[in-house]
């Protein structure tokens, strides 16, 4: 194992402390690889049964489960020795092998025990661009057989196409057919071309998708020894995520929203800019996408420094405008559907297999102006969980809204994602369509400038004239079984 092959070169990678659970997490579940800091075997030990459950050590048992990878002659496997460990998945003669490899190093080596990774996501893009008939050979139960751990070798492919589960090793645990021991050195070659060094100083490792991840070593010198735990995923937990849009759906404020948004431009820019001459659409926008199309249909130069005075700004024009005595008020049934909801929260039984409920927000509106719009119309802001939210300072337009919300539960709840359920509830066309492309459930509701008749022909998996009336749909959301939107 040659650093100079690796074809990523060597990686500096973002450390986070073991107590950073999300970052790590985001990391892991996004990248199939988060590298940690600052960790001793506590720390580890801790960090493996937040994610799940720790494995049988094969040579070597202490009560946390930890096995001290290290250079001792007396114990089985190529790992307690200084040579090179060539890239594998670690228990690949399991049916199914641990998912996740957690490692610290403890002492650093005097020279040599670089860490290898091999990304098999790009491995696989890679054999799949040669159209040589790799990728079929690497599919196929015909072609590679891996020892079990009773001696037995069974057959099974190196990539498995329905789990994504790529399998490999190269010593006398792994089986080739011919056919595939000839295109050894052009898979090896793969291998290396998209893989990439990390060196480790103690107190660093990582965590690794053992599905997804090959992992080595190159040879050293020294006393160099690393704690490793090998942890299965607890089982996932289905959660339902509720995201609401504010304007149309729980509250209505044109007339305050219409007199700050433009109020604020125009001073700003020295010149009036209203509704009255600017002939944008404003309906399902975000402020920031709304912004950059009203400054140039008014030509307006210097965009960025005028979005950075808005976003500052803004929040004081809509509290000026509240004081004028524009209003916003909530919508029918948006009050009442929400403490139900609160309710339904709150009362889960964690023992049951109820889905845990959470409840964000999706919307157009800066942070600031999305809590005084609710504020205003009596709507109390606690029930929302403002860390999967997203808001429309940030995003241009209303389908990365919605990314932005899915890819934050993505990194919270790693593998229970995929069991689990999004909501989209809005008001408008674009909601829906939004809402679809990125793979949620959508409530329409009819209180806000679009009809029934107009949001239903759009095929949303529920539409409602008030919101209260989305009860029923969401109460089966909630029951024992949830299916992945």
């Amino acid at each position: 194992m040659e650093i100079s092959r690796c074809g990523l070169g060597v990686l500096e990678p973002k450390f986070h402390r073991p107590t950073s659970l999300e970052a790590i997490q985001e990391d892991f579940y996004n990248k199939g690889v988060a590298f940690i800091e600052g960790c001793d075997e506590e720390s580890l030990t801790k960090l493996a049964h937040q994610f799940g459950d720790i494995v049988r050590p094969r040579n070597e048992v202490n009560g946390a489960g930890i096995s001290n990878i290290r250079f001792a002659p007396s114990l089985a496997g190529k790992g307690y020795s200084s040579e090179e460990l060539y890239f594998h998945t670690d228990r690949s003669g399991w049916e199914r092998p641990p998912r996740i490899i957690m490692s610290t190093l403890t002492r650093k080596s005097t020279a040599g025990g670089e860490s290898l990774l091999a990304d098999t996501t790009r491995i696989i893009k890679d054999v799949k661009e040669q159209g040589d008939g790799l990728y079929e050979l690497l599919t196929s139960l015909k072609h590679a057989s891996f020892r079990s751990d009773d001696g037995v070798f069974v057959p099974r492919p190196i990539f498995d196409e329905s789990s994504g589960l790529f399998r490999f090793r190269f010593d006398d645990n792994i089986q080739l057919s011919a056919s595939l021991v000839v295109r050894f050195q052009q898979l090896l070659d793969i291998l290396y071309r998209n893989s990439f060094a990390v060196a480790l100083q103690d107190g660093q490792g990582y965590l690794l998708d053992n599905h997804r991840f090959l992992h080595g070593r190159t040879s050293f010198t020294g006393a160099r020894e690393m704690l490793r735990a090998l942890v299965n995923l607890s089982p996932p937990v289905p959660v339902v995520t509720v995201l609401f849009d504010i304007d149309g759906t729980l509250c209505r404020s044109e007339e305050m929203s219409v007199d700050a948004y433009y109020s604020c431009i125009s001073d700003i820019v020295g010149k009036p800019i209203s509704h009255a001459n600017t002939t944008v659409n404003l309906h399902g926008r975000t402020d920031l996408g709304l912004l950059h199309d009203v400054l140039d249909y008014h030509a307006v130069d210097n965009k960025a420094s005028v979005i950075e005075q808005f976003f500052q700004l803004h929040p004081s024009y809509l509290q000026k405008s509240a004081g004028k005595g524009l209003l916003s008020v909530p919508c029918p049934g948006a009050k009442d559907t929400l403490e139900w909801l609160a309710t339904r929260k709150n009362n889960v039984n964690p023992n049951s297999s109820s889905p845990t409920l959470r409840i964000g927000l999706m919307t157009g509106n800066s942070r600031p102006n999305a809590l005084l719009k609710l504020t205003a119309a009596g709507i109390s802001t606690s029930i929302f969980d403002l860390s999967i939210s997203a808001f429309g300072d940030t995003h241009m337009d209303r389908l990365s809204l919605i990314q932005d919300s899915v890819t934050k539960l993505r990194a919270i709840d790693g593998q229970n994602f995929q069991g689990s359920k999004v909501i989209i509830v809005g008001d408008t066309p674009l909601d829906i369509e939004c809402a679809k492309q990125a793979g949620c459930a959508v409530v329409a509701v009819a209180s806000g400038n679009y009809g029934m008749d107009e949001l239903a022909v759009l095929e949303p998996d529920h539409a409602c004239m008030r919101l209260s009336d989305s009860k029923a749909y969401l109460d089966s959301c909630l029951g024992a079984s949830v299916q992945a939107a």
